[in-house]
């Protein structure tokens, strides 16, 4: 997958890449062909693709998160006092902004919304990188899945597998992440990190 130097480079911010528009290290090109992979998959039929553009609101995160579902995994289980709660089944595809690799899995999304206005007042959801047991696809997903992996390989990015990102990082560095402290980390961790 990387080499130890790979790893480290990650960690820096240093963009890694053969291919466009990671070959030419521009961050604007790189930004650009992600938002041609959201655009492309809001083209699938029955498809509803959100993205967080802006690095989770503060910091700096080394990759931008798709949350994909059909309208259909909406469901509202709960109404009172003019809030509604909805959650909403589906899959996470984090795509790196530093090299053209990604990771796919399944997330329950929760959203409160005034109903007089529509507006959002609050929410829940999880991330692909606080635990493995997202990574798994159910059944139920399974031509989502297929069809956003066609998305992703029309675009160049690699699919990294499970076991070789939740190995301990084997390279002795300090990550700017939230999501694990320094004696816990993971390969995955040195290639998707959120610095708040």
């Amino acid at each position: 997958m990387f080499s130890k130097e790979q790893l480290q480079a990650l960690i820096e911010g240093e963009i890694l890449g053969e291919t466009y528009p990671y070959d030419t290290k521009n961050e604007q090109e790189i930004e650009a062909h992600i938002r041609g992979l959201f655009y492309r998959i809001n083209r699938i039929p029955h498809l509803v693709c959100e993205a967080e553009w802006n690095h989770f609101g503060s910091g700096y995160a080394s990759f931008v998160e798709f949350f994909c579902y059909r309208k259909e995994d909406s469901t509202v289980v709960e109404e009172k006092y003019g809030v509604q709660e909805v959650k909403t089944n589906g899959m996470i595809i984090d795509i790196c902004r530093l090299a053209p690799v990604a990771i796919i899995g399944e997330d329950d999304r929760y959203k409160k919304i005034k109903v007089e206005t529509n507006e959002e007042v609050g929410g829940a959801y999880g991330t692909l990188l606080d635990g493995t047991n997202r990574f798994v696809c159910s059944e139920k997903f399974q031509r989502t899945e297929e069809q956003l992996k066609q998305s992703l390989k029309e675009f160049q990015y690699e699919l990294l597998e499970t076991e070789e990102l939740t190995q301990p990082l084997s390279v002795q560095t300090k990550i700017p992440t939230i999501y694990r402290k320094p004696n816990q980390y993971l390969v995955m961790d040195a290639i998707f990190y959120w610095e708040d």
